[in-house]
């Protein structure tokens, strides 16, 4: 898992002036109890169903300008019998019970809410009351108490996340994190007529061998001057428009599953500068100009992700520890409430 207590705080703010909805007028009763933490903390339909409704917006709105389809929640999105917005409900629910049971842990990790951390979460639930209609408040049946706990419980599974993770292991050495550059030159072998089905025709075994040839003398070139790149922008000049080649570049370590393996294993045989021979996989033909054989830059990068890992296992580690010692009960027949005969939108700057 990623520190997402922040992202969804900021998330909600960002919602604060860009939730609507159409369809008819409803009126929700966000107090009403929706699931209990061990028999005594109770979360209101209302903070679930904010959440819900923000995270369905989110995915209409992004379905809506793709695709120009819309209700995604109210379909059968996988064919199993389940409208999508049910699995939504299940998923959401569990992150519910990370984020409650994280609260009652939190006194014991010093992870609750400073005075000023308060102040900010209650200055963000009143924009959201002020910018937000009536009519979407009543829908989402929240009100400033309803978001203040959302924030706060955001603010505290984000807290959480730092003091479970706070012992994990920051060293990482150059040998386990090393990564490698190269630039490499494609030519596909497929070809670029179609039958009259539309599918594409392969090339001949000649057509095939041209094109390695014409890639060879390409690398000879490149091998000549050390300059891939170059070497490619010269071959350029004799090539259609259609047809240009290009020279990409690409970071990758011992665990990298980028580019194709062959290319990765021609790779590792060259020095710093060194320019490969003809490269073939089952798509085509790469050319390879060894850039260096440590990335430092793309080698730190990979030593923060290896701590992120690391810190993201623990962090499950730990939670699942927690989560052991508590019961998290959902009230179905409020939830069954929540349907999905409206849709929910962000609005944007432009509308």
């Amino acid at each position: 898992m990623m520190k997402k207590g922040i992202a969804v705080l900021a998330s909600v703010m960002m919602l604060a002036s860009a939730l609507s909805g159409c369809g008819k007028q409803a009126v929700l009763d966000g107090t009403e109890t929706a699931a209990t933490l061990d028999d005594t903390t109770n979360m209101t339909l209302g903070e679930f169903n904010l959440m819900l409704r923000y995270q369905e917006a989110q995915m209409e709105t992004y379905y809506a300008a793709m695709f120009g389809t819309s209700n995604i929640y109210a379909q059968d999105m996988t064919g199993s019998g389940v409208i999508y917005g049910e699995t939504a409900k299940d998923a959401l629910l569990t992150q519910f019970e990370e984020m409650y049971v994280l609260e009652a842990e939190a006194p014991n990790y010093g992870a609750e809410l400073t005075e000023e951390e308060k102040a900010a979460v209650a200055e963000a639930a009143a924009q959201f009351i002020s910018d937000n209609s009536d009519k979407v408040k009543e829908a989402l049946g929240v009100d400033q108490t309803t978001v203040e706990r959302v924030l706060t419980l955001a603010k505290i599974q984000d807290k959480m996340y730092d003091a479970l993770t706070a012992d994990v292991d920051t060293q990482v050495s150059d040998e386990e994190a090393a990564q490698k550059k190269i630039a490499y030159v494609y030519v596909s072998s497929s070809g670029t007529e179609t039958d009259e089905e539309g599918n594409l025709i392969d090339l001949t075994d000649e057509e095939k061998a041209d094109l390695k040839a014409e890639l060879q003398a390409i690398l000879d070139e490149a091998a000549a001057g050390g300059d891939l790149k170059a070497a490619v922008d010269a071959a350029n000049e004799n090539r259609d428009e259609d047809s240009q080649l290009t020279v990409s570049e690409v970071s990758y370590g011992a665990d990298s599953t980028t580019p194709a393996e062959e290319v990765r294993n021609a790779a590792d045989a060259l020095t710093d500068g060194q320019v490969s021979s003809v490269v073939e996989t089952d798509t085509g033909f790469y050319g390879i100009q060894m850039i260096s054989t440590f990335d430092e830059e793309a080698t730190e990068a990979e030593k923060e992700a290896i701590v992120q890992e690391r810190r993201d296992a623990m962090y499950q580690e730990q939670y699942s520890a927690l989560k052991e010692q508590h019961t998290f009960t959902a009230v179905d027949s409020v939830l069954d409430k929540l349907t999905f005969d409206r849709v929910y939108t962000l609005e944007t700057s432009e509308q």
